[in-house]
């Protein structure tokens, strides 16, 4: 196991927004207060890492009259790759109020720990800069769209705050070499930022309660982001609805009854993990809650939370594969060797943003889960072990979180489908051993046929014996498949997030594609320098070189909006990266770099991909210079 640095909790710099900020949605304005409000948010998407843990060091930005402030200065540790599918609240920092044209995001890479995928299990990689050498330090500058920058309007309170997205790209920042042993990756950071985020993914919030009000139906809480433990990067309000569930103390309740008990718990101890909803607004901007997870849910003072992928369980022993332990005193800790969590009668289940007809047990939780889990730890022999069974005075709980699987479709069933499947939350099917899941031996799960249950999702139209599919859910009890899986969310190829890849070798290029124009463009496949070129879609990998013709990359037609915008990006992390909303402007930029006789060395797109067109629909296209 490879332990990360947990850094001192100190904060620099300019204030944040923490006892002295009041609460989203509250009207309260202070038009001579000179300080505003930015709600920072960070994600990256899918890679092939299967943990790339590095230090968020600090956070400046520059305003147009050239002025510097901090917005942040206290260290967070993350793995980014918990980042795919939710972006992490990160602050909410105070700064001098004004128009922003750029901010400079520093990395620290000293004590950093990456591992990737390697013949099905995780190894831990060695990190060096471009040179060959050990990373330290990186400062990346983005300049922000010129036709979007930030302004930041005076107020104490979080009227009129405006959001600032940080996108990692973790694809565009790093080259993966297998020829050496361990694995190498060269390093490169490559981060784009904007006043909206180029997706649609919901917002993860972490922090201890401060107060509720059931009669507003919000409750608020100090910002204390990924595994922080002491920090309070601000402090910002939910808004619960009808819809919201609750998983409190192990039991899941469904709106205002969740509302009522979270508002009896102590404020300043209990910790609070929210999903939501970002809603600008022309006062203010709302938090609408999804989903919170609160209480002895998540670890406390005496326990540890273990996360990981189910791929064996005897009795009432499971095997986890890809686990990171969080202890009290904020180290996350993720593990190239596999983890042991024991459970048991008095081991509550529940399931994230889902509320079951009926209890869940012990047996709720199958091989192919990924699981939360809250116990004692043990380190026995080099083995992490979790004892979440409650025989230890301790509430044992474990949370179940949504799984995805990856797979050909065979062909459908009266109440779903069956499934070739290939990966479980993008690892291979064959670290997995399905013993115990089917009620007989007989009817243990299979690879080669694997029942999903669709009653809770729709197959997509169109979708032929063959056709690739994602499908989102959670396992079938321990022992009681068929079915294996229950869906809810089924999604074809042309429907699932995509990553056009492409690399340049010797040098890079000035001439990476091919009929440029304001409508699109495509990659030259003809390029003597071109190494590597292919769409990936989770799991699933299509070489440019396979099909017919080089795909049409698009720019969306999506415009700008308060809670979306394209981002197209170009530049390094040694000489800045600058970033366009207009597809247009961004044209003008490449025409103007590769005349210069400037080389590309890597592109990362992000959008959907339409096999039968041969089209790649672009929510962001990224240049590595």
């Amino acid at each position: 196991m490879y332990p990360s640095r947990h850094s001192s909790r100190i904060t620099f710099g300019v204030l944040f927004a923490a006892a002295a900020l009041m609460a989203a949605g509250c009207h309260s304005n202070n038009s001579n207060s000179g300080y505003g409000i930015e709600w920072v948010t960070v994600t990256d998407d899918p890679s092939d890492f299967t943990s790339y843990t590095t230090s968020l060091a600090s956070l400046t930005m520059t305003r147009n009259d050239g002025a510097i402030f901090t917005a942040i200065a206290t260290e967070e540790i993350v793995d980014f790759t918990t980042l795919g599918k939710s972006s992490e609240l990160w602050a909410s920092a105070t700064i001098p109020n004004g128009t922003y044209t750029s901010a400079t995001l520093t990395f620290d890479y000293t004590s950093a720990v990456v591992t990737v995928l390697n013949n099905g299990v995780p190894e831990q990689a060695t990190l060096v800069d471009p040179t060959g050498a050990a990373l330290t330090t990186i400062a990346v500058t983005v300049v922000f769209d010129p036709a979007n920058p930030l302004v930041i309007l005076p107020t104490y309170a979080s009227t009129s705050a405006m959001r600032l997205a940080i996108d990692f790209n973790l694809a565009a920042s790093n080259s993966v070499s297998f020829a050496t042993s361990p694995a190498t990756v060269t390093v490169k950071p490559f981060v784009t930022m904007g006043v909206a985020p180029a997706d649609y993914k919901p917002l993860r919030v972490r922090g201890p309660l401060i107060n509720s009000s059931t009669q507003l139906g919000t409750y608020t809480v100090y910002v204390r982001p990924f595994h922080d433990e002491a920090s309070a990067l601000g402090s910002v309000t939910m808004f619960n609805n009808g819809s919201t569930i609750y998983t409190l103390d192990g039991t899941t309740y469904l709106g205002s009854p969740g509302l009522n008990l979270l508002s009896q718990a102590p404020a300043g101890t209990t910790m609070v993990l929210s999903y939501t909803t970002f809603q600008p607004t022309a006062t203010a901007g709302l938090f609408n809650n999804t989903y919170a997870v609160a209480g002895s849910s998540l670890e406390t003072q005496s326990t540890v939370n273990l996360s990981g992928d189910v791929i064996q369980r005897s009795g009432n022993v499971m095997t986890l594969r890809g686990s990171t332990l969080s202890t009290p005193d904020g180290t996350s800790t993720y593990s190239t060797t596999d983890a042991l969590l024991l459970v048991g009668p008095g081991t509550l289940v529940t399931a994230d943003g889902v509320v079951t007809a009926a209890p869940l047990t012990a047996n709720s939780i199958a091989v192919g889960q990924h699981v939360e889990a809250v116990g004692v730890y043990e380190l026995t022999n080099g083995v992490t072990t979790v004892d979440a069974t409650s025989s230890n005075s301790i509430a044992g709980r474990v949370r179940l979180e949504s799984t995805e699987l990856y797979g050909q479709l065979l062909g459908t069933t009266a109440t779903g489908l069956s499934l070739n499947l290939q990966t479980i939350n993008n690892w291979p099917v064959s670290n997995y051993t399905f013993a115990g899941n089917g009620m007989t031996t007989a009817q243990d799960s299979s690879a080669a046929d694997y029942q999903v249950n669709t009653a809770s999702a729709a197959i997509p139209a169109g979708v032929a014996a063959g056709n690739p599919l994602w499908i989102d859910g959670f396992t079938n009890a321990f022992g009681a498949a068929p079915p294996d899986f229950d869906a809810t969310t089924v999604t074809a190829e042309a429907s699932e997030p995509a990553s056009l890849r492409v690399s340049w070798a010797n040098g890079g290029t000035t001439t990476p594609f091919t009929g440029l124009t304001s409508s699109g463009f495509s990659i030259n496949l003809a390029n003597a320098n071109l190494a590597t070129a292919a769409i990936r879609i989770g799991p699933e990998s299509i070489s440019l070189a396979s099909l017919a013709a080089s795909p049409s990359v698009v720019p969306t037609s999506a415009g700008v909006t308060l809670t979306f915008s394209p981002r197209y990006a170009i530049g390094n992390a040694a000489n800045g990266i600058s970033v366009f909303s207009s597809f247009a402007s961004y044209l003008a930029q490449l025409n103007t770099t590769f005349a210069a006789g400037t080389p590309a060395m890597q592109l990362e797109a992000r959008g959907l991909y339409n096999r039968a067109t041969n089209t790649f629909t672009a929510n962001s296209v990224n240049v590595v210079l």
